[in-house]
């Protein structure tokens, strides 16, 4: 073989993975364009979804601080994540065909996982899991559980702020959904259910578990401290604003109090998930300085 003839393979081998990656790139696109559409669609459009856009950029984040434990892994390309290839492949056929659009956001999940499995291996795999599995965060649920659940977490919300409400000397009639006040009704529609406030709070919990050192309890302890303390926030949201429809008028509990409120009742929650979070690092760990 002569000079020129190797250096033009050399050359060949070199742009192969690159023509591959292009190639998986413009697959990905093909298939997922209209996915990731309606999903910009609604994260703009849909409250409880708000939240979405920072989900990817948490995730590059995570990855990222990860890439010396990535770089340390052994890359030992595996078949069987063509397996959950051919899943996600079927996710979003089904999402499609089914118009169940949640299936086509998790046929992106399963995806991610199946390629990093194919071309890096389990132990890459195993390092990016946490990072990789958090996008499921920034995806929709399906809509008979985004009904039940926004319904759960009203009746939760209004029966406790009809409670404490109550107690402070409030006069009310509560009918459903509806609140009756001496100045005024207030409804509690979906957006105040809570449900927003919850997929934020868990999703900052389930980061805050990742980088919890310790033990298993204490990750699984601090991730799930997120949901009571979304519901007893969004309950204390509702609270304050029947207390100032109450003493004040139902136009400023309904207008800009109402607003507001639901990011001060979010930083409090936020503020309680972080002493939990030192409340149950170890005292060795505790020690150390951030």
């Amino acid at each position: 073989m002569t000079v020129e003839a190797t250096a033009t393979t050399s050359r060949r081998l070199r742009w192969q993975p690159w023509a591959g990656l292009a190639l998986a790139v413009s697959l990905l696109v093909l298939v997922y364009h209209r996915t990731a559409a309606v999903l910009w669609r609604t994260w703009h459009g849909n409250d409880n979804y708000s939240h979405g856009p920072l989900v990817p950029l948490v995730s590059l984040v995570l990855a990222w601080m990860a890439r010396d434990r990535w770089r340390a892994a052994p890359a030992l390309p595996d078949t069987r994540g063509l397996a959950l290839v051919a899943l996600a492949c079927l996710l979003q056929v089904a999402g499609v065909r089914t118009d169940i659009f949640a299936l086509e956001c998790y046929s992106i999940v399963v995806m991610a996982f199946g390629l990093c499995l194919t071309f890096q291996g389990p132990a890459r795999t195993a390092v990016m899991g946490f990072p990789l599995g958090f996008l499921v965060f920034m995806m929709v649920f399906p809509p008979l559980v985004v009904v039940n659940l926004s319904y759960a977490l009203k009746e939760f919300t209004v029966a406790v702020a009809v409670r404490l409400a109550e107690s402070c000397g409030v006069i009310l009639q509560r009918s459903g959904m509806t609140i009756f006040l001496t100045g005024g009704r207030i409804r509690i529609e979906n957006p105040c259910s809570g449900l927003r406030s919850l997929v934020a709070l868990l999703a900052t919990g389930a980061v805050f578990a990742y980088l919890q050192p310790g033990g298993w309890w204490r990750r699984a302890a601090l991730c799930l401290a997120a949901v009571p303390l979304a519901m007893i926030g969004n309950a204390l949201r509702i609270t304050l604003i029947l207390l100032v429809a109450h003493y004040g008028s139902v136009d400023v509990a309904t207008g800009t109090f109402h607003d507001r409120t639901g990011y001060v009742v979010y930083c409090l929650a936020l503020l309680g998930l972080i002493l939990i979070r030192r409340a149950l690092a170890p005292r060795a760990a505790a020690a150390v300085p951030a």
